[in-house]
């Protein structure tokens, strides 16, 4: 996202705890400059400069998922609803007014009566990290009351894509991809025909950047529309791949939502915003990615 709006001369400012050396060999002097700036959140006085020198402040940290925060609820809160309404705090001192905040597509409204789910479908969170994002949430819309902020809350479904490493139970297609390029199993939680809503990270680029410039403030969907299942995903995987390996089944988790599949039609209304990559193109760039990660995997066909 950084590059996406560099590209188009504007300055951009990523604050973040950690950086990977794939994301460092893009920052940039000059026009369209990337600069990266170590800290963390809650911050210091760095930070309330940085948001204070911003027109638009994407706020994308927090380290939950369900599965992370059912088993350390009391840290899942620290470390994910926390740090959101720090930043919402530091925004009260500052001249800046919009905030784009990441809140969680497959996991506020549970168990969906209504597939694709719009917006205004009731949330029933059925795990803390669906709870969390709420809570992230209402925070927000209570500064933007509070303090004049135009807020744009996002509920992206599932990404992936290129650049995504799996780590801490994020990220089922990076992985697999990255399991079938070390020549490991994949590992199946629950029935595999669970379907979710799969965002590729162009398109979730995209969608980001146009609501965080142009949209008004409101709540929007980031989603492809479509849930594919999880076996569908490991045959496309098989076929971008040209090989197999061995799928071992584990038992359900009762954190997982059985169904995701989102309705942004919100959002296409407010900026045009359609997604273009389809599940073929996107599992195989995501395998390509894993093949540069695991180099030796590629080869053993």
């Amino acid at each position: 996202m950084a590059e996406r709006l560099a590209d188009e001369g504007r300055e951009v400012t990523i604050f973040s705890r950690s950086f990977s050396e794939w994301l460092l060999r893009r920052e940039r002097s000059g026009p369209g400059a990337i600069r990266m700036v170590q800290g963390e959140v809650p911050p210091g006085g760095d930070l309330l400069e940085l948001i204070a020198a911003a027109d638009v402040v994407f706020y994308m940290a927090g380290s939950s998922t369900p599965s992370m925060a059912s088993s350390d609820p009391g840290g899942s809160i620290i470390r994910h609803v926390v740090p959101a309404a720090a930043v919402l705090d530091l925004m009260r001192e500052t001249p800046t007014r919009r905030i784009v905040v990441a809140s969680s597509g497959g996991t506020v409204y549970g168990v969906a009566e209504q597939l694709p789910t719009p917006e205004d479908h009731p949330t029933r969170p059925i795990n803390l990290h669906g709870h969390h994002s709420l809570t992230i949430e209402r925070y927000a819309r209570f500064f933007a009351e509070q303090n004049g902020f135009e807020t744009i809350i996002l509920r992206f479904s599932n990404p992936y894509g290129p650049g995504q490493i799996s780590r801490r139970g994020q990220g089922v297609i990076a992985a697999w991809s990255q399991a079938l390029a070390r020549n490991e199993p994949l590992l199946v939680f629950g029935d595999p025909k669970m379907r979710r809503d799969f965002v590729f990270v162009d398109d979730l680029i995209e969608a980001t950047v146009l609501a965080g410039l142009h949209a008004p403030p409101d709540t929007y969907n980031v989603g492809s529309g479509r849930a594919t299942s999880l076996e569908e995903v490991i045959d496309l995987l098989f076929a971008a791949a040209e090989r197999e390996t061995e799928v071992v089944h584990a038992d359900s988790r009762p954190v997982d939502v059985p169904v995701t599949q989102l309705d942004s039609t919100r959002l296409a209304l407010a900026t045009g915003w359609r997604p273009a990559v389809d599940m073929r193109e996107g599992i195989r760039a995501s395998w390509e990615w894993a093949c540069t990660l695991h180099p030796q995997g590629e080869h053993t066909r």
